[in-house]
């Protein structure tokens, strides 16, 4: 009988069916069962994660590559190897369940005391250690470690760093840093971080260091652009939205300054004007001001408790950004009941705020921002120094805080000080208040404008 005759009549699809179940441009399927999870390719002496690798290739190029492993074998020019104990792998088959890499002698992996031998699972901490050992051995990685010793050196109050020159097995751990030194007594600890990595193992290291009282800080050698990887966007929030690159300027600069300086990538919350469509005021809308920047390692606030090295908190810029929002709606739209909760857990107190010091103090946080950007908030004046003169026409008591709030900010520009603002500002300065003495302040308002703005 001819099993192809039914296929080719004239009624039939002239396309024919498969007369077995293999099918060589299907894809692999893996299975994680006794196999080598990360195998080294001699060639070229990359690391491949064998679970990401093999299924990228067919069926096909993997059926004519299992032969060829086991024919180099032969030769003793083996083509893989394990990439923690460095013996030899082949290919195999778990049937119905996918393919695999195993050692070639069980028993030698077995003396090598191999993670990957029989019976035994390694870690995440284990697999970390040897998917990245190439790339930590490698050149950038070298490099950055290179441009971190010298950003410290640059700097007298840093002790002499201390450089890991080799990239140690995994079964000697990572608990030797790649840059180690001392500030002002504390010992820091400098991470060179030029690829991606488990959060877990990230996880337990800094753990490690918190508890050895030691400060970790993770160090790139490039800003990753707009493909953020896992590990850049865990160590940016997890440092209060702050990022640290090292390159051959900021070292450069560093030692040209004698001061540690590190480009430093930030999101600081902020606000910004935004006009309300509904009444046509100019309120103000949460925003991340984004910056990067060259820093010194001496305006850092180091924090070994939370293992945080930054310019700011994240959660106090928040707040302030968050007040200055309230006090934009409460000159606007006078909604002071969530200017006055605020107020009281700010102060720490349940002390009763009447609603004129509260629009009083609405009133002086429009008038400072007004001036940061140039334009009327909260208001409807038509100008910035709309809501200037407001505070000094119907506030006195807070618009001595107002000149001294600007000058101290940088915003007593002379744009603000042309005519009626300027002679007013000059009043204020030698004490004046409309030819009479200048009141009083009000000491919570005080308090206030150093939270906000200090």
């Amino acid at each position: 009988m001819n099993l192809l005759s039914e296929h080719n009549s004239p009624e039939k699809s002239s396309v024919l069916p498969r007369m077995s179940g293999f099918d060589p441009t299907a894809h692999v399927l893996v299975t994680k069962q006794n196999a080598v999870a990360l195998v080294t390719r001699v060639a070229d002496h990359k690391t491949l994660d064998v679970a990401a690798w093999l299924p990228t290739l067919t069926m096909g190029e993997l059926h004519a590559l299992r032969p060829a492993i086991r024919q180099a074998g032969v030769r003793r020019e083996h083509p893989f190897v394990c990439a923690a104990c460095g013996e030899p792998v082949i290919l195999k088959a778990l049937a119905g369940h996918g393919h695999y890499f195993s050692h070639v002698e069980k028993h030698v992996a077995e003396l090598a005391g191999c993670p990957f031998r029989e019976g035994r699972s390694p870690s995440l901490e284990e697999l970390d250690r040897m998917r990245y050992h190439g790339q930590r051995e490698g050149e950038r990685h070298r490099r950055t470690k290179e441009l971190i010793a010298r950003t410290l050196r640059a700097d007298d109050r840093f002790a002499e760093p201390l450089v890991e020159s080799t990239w140690r097995s995994y079964l000697e751990g990572w608990r030797r840093p790649d840059v180690r030194s001392e500030w002002a007594g504390l010992p820091v600890v400098f991470e060179a971080q030029v690829s991606n990595t488990y959060p877990q193992v990230v996880a337990e290291r800094t753990a490690f260091y918190q508890q050895e009282q030691m400060l970790l800080v993770w160090i790139f050698d490039r800003m990753p652009g707009k493909a953020w990887r896992t590990m850049h966007a865990d160590t940016f929030c997890a440092n209060q939205q702050h990022l640290f690159v090292v390159d051959e300027e900021s070292a450069a600069e560093s030692e040209r300054r004698g001061t540690a300086l590190l480009w430093t990538y930030t999101l600081c919350p902020s606000v910004r004007p935004e006009r309300c469509e509904s009444t046509g005021r100019i309120l103000l809308a949460p925003f991340q001001e984004e910056r990067f920047e060259l820093v010194a390692f001496h305006d850092l606030s180091l924090d070994v408790g939370r293992q945080t090295a930054c310019l700011f908190e994240l959660s106090r810029e928040e707040h302030r950004s968050r007040h200055k929002i309230l006090c934009a709606i409460a000159q606007a739209e006078c909604q002071l009941d969530p200017v006055r909760r605020d107020i009281q857990d700010i102060l720490k107190t349940d002390h009763p705020i009447s609603n004129e010091r509260l629009s009083a103090w609405a009133a002086l946080v429009c008038a400072i921002e007004s001036a940061r950007f140039a334009c009327a908030v909260g208001t409807a004046h038509a100008n910035a120094a709309g809501p200037l003169n407001l505070v000094y026409d119907h506030y006195p008591t807070v618009v001595g805080l107002l000149v001294y709030g600007l000058q101290r900010l940088g915003l007593d520009t002379e744009s603000i000080r042309r005519k009626a603002w300027g002679e007013r500002t000059r009043e204020i300065l030698h004490g004046r208040y409309r030819g009479a003495e200048l009141p009083s302040q009000h000491a919570g308002s005080e308090r206030m404008l150093s939270w906000l703005y200090d």
